[in-house]
């Protein structure tokens, strides 16, 4: 199995986006971590290791700066070679908690905060590396889309809401997509880890019932970067961390299945 050439990952300073970049490096695939802070430091800890590695400092709130500033990376940085057939692979972790509490009680400007963050900075990063996947003809796309996204999550609204964004602009691109080339495009649930973010949203009173070990998402990343995993055949889906997820990957679905995972409807 080969993994793309390179892979871009946002949200990579800290928590499971540090550990996805460290992952996928040690399968000495190169990636450039993407974080507002922490992003050389993780680049640091690769190349410790002896793994190809890129930093970007970068705050991707401001979209329009990210989408130019990523586009201007990709053109002039020797991790892409200047070669327009180089299989590139996303990650888009990034993402921010946002103001707790009833929505009577939240201010809509952290709403726009949040999906300036969760949503548009994401999406800049991924338009920012589009054009030059479709030159490819291939294109390995994850975002992460977390608690609130299958299910109610009201002390964080907007949260919840910026995850469901996400699911559907995945089904989208999987639509857009699907006869561009070798494209896969999925919507992630990683479960509850025991992240910064995690201890904020238990200080404002939300019970977590269940964790999972940081390694499960990974796991799934991992596969699904593989080319030839047939990651495309769960194209357009919001998948589970501990959903059996290996068993459509390896197998097309079945006529019966085409709803199955589309934001969680079934499951």
């Amino acid at each position: 199995m080969s993994y793309p050439d390179v892979v871009l990952v946002t949200g990579a300073g800290r928590g499971l986006g540090k550990a996805i970049s460290i992952a996928l490096a040690n399968e000495d695939v190169p990636v450039v971590c993407i974080s507002k802070t922490n992003a050389l430091k993780t680049c640091m800890e690769i190349n410790q290791l002896e793994k190809r590695a890129i930093g970007l400092q970068l705050d991707i709130s401001d979209y329009i700066y990210a989408e130019s500033r990523i586009r201007e990376f990709v053109a002039f940085s020797d991790i892409f070679n200047n070669d327009h057939n180089i299989k590139i692979g996303i990650v888009l972790n990034a993402g921010i908690l946002g103001e707790g509490g009833e929505f009577w009680d939240t201010d809509l400007w952290n709403w726009e905060k949040v999906f300036q963050t969760n949503v548009l900075g994401n999406l800049g990063v991924l338009k920012a590396v589009l054009r030059r996947m479709r030159m490819a003809k291939f294109g390995r796309i994850v975002f992460l889309a977390g608690g609130g996204a299958g299910y109610g999550y009201p002390l964080f609204s907007a949260y919840a809401c910026s995850k469901v964004a996400i699911v559907r602009e995945v089904e989208n691109l999987a639509m857009e997509l699907k006869d561009q080339g070798d494209f896969s495009c999925v919507a992630l649930a990683p479960g509850a880890m025991e992240t910064d973010m995690l201890k904020e949203v238990r200080s404002y009173g939300a019970e977590v019932k269940t964790t999972v070990d940081m390694g499960e998402p990974i796991e799934f990343i991992k596969y699904f970067m593989q080319s030839d995993s047939k990651s495309n055949h769960i194209s357009g889906r919001f998948i589970h961390s501990r959903d059996d997820w290996k068993e459509f990957m390896d197998n097309p679905l079945d006529i019966d299945d085409e709803t199955k995972w589309l934001l969680r409807r079934l499951q």
